[in-house]
């Protein structure tokens, strides 16, 4: 199994990719905003459970501003979901939200990864995925779609 980073990265390049479908293809809009819905929260959920908690203690403000920019992305997520998807409305919220998905994940890959590959060990990384894919799919069969 790759190491939680990757695993992050992963799901970063995917939920990415939803969200240009999201933008790009009208057909398909229907179905990729019920596994934004299901996938977006669930990796917010096992970061903070996983990487953010590992983190807390050695460097405190950058997860605090994490978890704050992961707040407004669920509230963000929220609103968007509120707009019915042919309502004019509906494509500024997903700019919107998309453009702060983006500017948290390039902090995160770049702030929070090099914290972690200098604060974690190794083996440590590698324990903290298979925590981080226990809790994502907590995370998921918890969600109401």
């Amino acid at each position: 199994m790759a190491h939680i980073l990757e695993l992050i990265r992963a799901d970063h390049d995917f939920i990415r990719s939803l969200l240009d479908d999201l933008a790009d293809d009208p057909e398909t809009r229907d179905l990729r905003c019920i596994t934004l819905r299901r996938e977006l929260p669930g990796h917010i959920y096992a970061e903070e459970a996983t990487l953010y908690a590992r983190l807390q203690d050695v460097v405190p403000e950058e997860i605090r501003q994490s978890i704050r920019e992961h707040g407004d992305i669920r509230d963000m997520l929220a609103r968007l979901e509120a707009i019915p998807l042919r309502d004019g409305a509906w494509m500024p919220a997903l700019a919107r939200l998309r453009e702060a998905i983006e500017a948290h994940f390039t902090a995160e890959e770049d702030l929070i990864f090099s914290r972690a590959e200098h604060h974690i060990s190794r083996s440590s990384l590698f324990e903290l995925s298979e925590e981080f894919v226990l809790e994502k799919q907590k995370a998921a069969e918890s969600v109401v779609v």
